[in-house]
Parts: C-alpha cells; sequence; structure tokens
C-alpha cells in the first residue's frame, strides 16, 4: 500500500468521526469503587461504528481525556473484506492518532502519530493474522448471541486475546467470564503496564432478547464497571 492511499484511508476515517447521524448508540457509565469517571458510547449506522469513551472525574484528573473511534466496513482493490479503523485519543499527557486497515483478519498497513508512540507490534508483519480492531471487538461483545466466541483485537500497538472463561445463567441473566490477556506488545496504562485482566460480561435474557447490561474489568484493586445507561 502506497503513503498516499495511507493518508487517504486516515483522512477518510477521520471524516468518519465527524459524522453526527448514528442508527442507534448504546451508552454506558464507567465506574471505579462507587465514583464515576466517565462515560463510553457505541454507535452503528450502515457500515460504520464508532466508539466515544470520555474520562472527566479519575482521581486527580490523571487520566481524564476523550477517546473516539471509528471502524468501517468495505472491500479492497483486492476484493477482499476489510476495515479501516481510526482512533484518536487526548488528554492533558498525551495525544496520539492510530490508523488501521485489516483485510480479512490480516493487517497490512498500521499509521501512528506521533511515531514515538510506536512498538514493535506498530509493524504489521508482527502482528498475529485474525485480528479485529477495538470497535469490532467491542460491538461483538454488544450483539453476541450466548457467550461472545473467543476473538484477538489489534489496537495499533498490542495484540489482546479475549478468551472464554466459563459462564452461569443467575434467574434472566446469563454471565460470561472472559480472561483478557495482552499477548504480543506492551500491557496497558504506562506505567502500570497492565497485562492481564479479568472480564465478565452481564447480559439480561428476556423476552428473547439478549442485550448486554454490565462489564466488570478487574486486576488486583482495579475494578472498573461499565453499566448500561439507557
Amino acid at each position: 500500500m502506497t503513503s498516499k492511499r495511507q493518508w487517504m484511508i486516515a483522512v477518510a476515517s477521520a471524516w468518519l468521526l465527524t459524522l453526527a447521524s448514528a442508527s442507534y448508540a448504546q451508552d454506558f457509565q464507567i465506574n471505579l469503587g462507587g465514583k464515576t469517571l466517565g462515560t463510553l458510547s457505541y454507535s452503528q449506522s450502515g457500515k460504520i461504528t464508532r466508539l466515544i469513551s470520555s474520562m472527566n472525574n479519575t482521581p486527580l484528573g490523571v487520566f481524564n481525556g476523550t477517546f473516539k473511534a471509528s471502524s468501517r466496513d468495505g472491500v479492497s482493490s483486492s476484493g477482499k473484506r476489510a476495515q479501516d479503523f481510526l482512533s484518536v485519543s487526548e488528554s492533558s499527557r498525551k495525544s496520539r492518532q492510530i490508523g488501521i486497515v485489516i483485510e480479512e483478519g490480516r493487517v497490512i498497513s498500521t499509521i501512528i502519530t506521533p511515531e514515538t508512540e510506536k512498538t514493535q507490534l506498530s509493524d504489521p508483519e508482527r502482528v498475529p493474522i485474525g485480528v479485529v480492531d477495538p470497535v469490532t471487538a467491542i460491538g461483538r461483545l454488544i450483539n453476541a448471541q450466548g457467550c461472545p466466541k473467543p476473538l484477538t483485537i489489534y489496537d495499533g500497538r498490542r495484540a489482546i486475546a479475549l478468551t472464554s472463561n466459563g459462564s452461569k445463567t443467575q434467574d434472566d441473566h446469563l454471565i460470561c467470564n472472559i480472561k483478557y490477556t495482552v499477548i504480543a506488545g506492551p500491557g496497558h496504562l504506562s506505567p502500570l503496564y497492565i497485562s492481564s485482566v479479568k472480564m465478565q460480561l452481564r447480559y439480561d435474557m428476556k423476552d428473547g432478547a439478549q442485550t448486554l447490561t454490565q462489564m466488570k474489568l478487574g486486576s488486583g484493586l482495579f475494578n472498573l464497571i461499565l453499566s448500561r445507561k439507557d
């Protein structure tokens, strides 16, 4: 892929982030230790899905900031199914933009600005085959029927495996335990570098429909809860 095409994809994806229309937004409140830190919103309109997270109440404001991402399904010039992904993160500490093109699970392009944010996994040749971008991954968790199938996420800097760790039904709820493991690249939240997290997904099962109502992520004393607002 030429640098010109990479630039065009990044610009096009940036425009996707600014589109106002969305067929349906699913909103979650982010809590830690009973304190609301911010919100996360997932929406889809046609072949475009978006994820927006805003954190404005983290301890001492250390992790305050926004994360906006879009993923567009399409077909590459070679006729393969492809996803164009862009994420833009802004905080008081740093800003970062990542553009990724994935063709049928294979990463063919990764662009990161500034370049100092690159890792070894920013080289497409080092990325495992069979990955999805973060927006697509969240969509699979939200839209799952039964517990989500195992998947591998690539965010431009690392690869993360989500694997099943058992499930149970409780009244009208399905609870899925997921193991979240960084399998290549650095952990999350420098300088903590968290690489292993226990995830629990809670779905309401009513009137033949399955709705994700809560996501829990825990690592040591760190326990984050995302609860559906709508």
